[in-house]
């Protein structure tokens, strides 16, 4: 994978967050009639370079700027391993859990996830997720140990409602070092 493949340009930007305006006012955003300028910034990229995150920052002339998260997936015509099938799987599952109110459902249980704006699938090849930004940054003493546990959780909690990837359980165990953490 190459990520200069990857580089979404003002055009393509603008026109994804024009595809959110009808979700701005449920997410709590402020309402956009016209955009006069987006900024786009690579804030992350994705597992086996199958993509990025993008912060896209629009303004307009009566409104101040305001920021979206996008994350474009390229994903690979056909898988040569079960990592990259996982991998496949795993934003396939997320793009469902976004799309089908999932997440929705956890905010309005008061957790603090991303309010889905717009999931657009591309021919099979791809998936683009925008979502809103979330602020701040995690403290826990317990680092990314206590993120996993959370995360299983999450997954736990979830599992009777969505099909997960196989080989999820490999990941958590990948993502630790080894180390299962078990779910308590």
């Amino acid at each position: 994978w190459n990520s200069f493949d990857f580089i979404m340009d003002k055009r393509e930007a603008k026109l994804l967050f024009e595809r959110c305006f009808p979700r701005f006012v449920e997410a709590g955003l402020q309402a956009v009639s016209e955009i006069t300028d987006v900024k786009v910034k690579e804030i992350a990229s994705l597992w086996a370079g199958m993509g990025s995150v993008y912060r896209i920052t629009a303004t307009g002339a009566k409104i101040k700027p305001q920021s979206i998260v996008a994350k474009r997936v390229q994903l690979p015509k056909h898988c040569d391993s079960i990592g990259d099938q996982r991998k496949k799987d795993s934003y396939d599952v997320e793009a469902a859990f976004y799309q089908k109110g999932h997440a929705e459902r956890l905010i309005d249980a008061g957790c603090l996830v991303p309010f889905p704006l717009h999931v657009e699938h591309s021919r099979g090849e791809g998936v683009t997720i925008c979502m809103t930004e979330l602020e701040g940054r995690s403290s826990h003493p317990q680092g990314y140990e206590a993120f996993v546990r959370w995360l299983a959780r999450l997954h736990a909690s979830l599992a009777c409602r969505m099909q997960w990837a196989r080989g999820a359980g490999w990941l958590v165990d990948e993502l630790i070092g080894g180390r299962l953490v078990g779910i308590r």
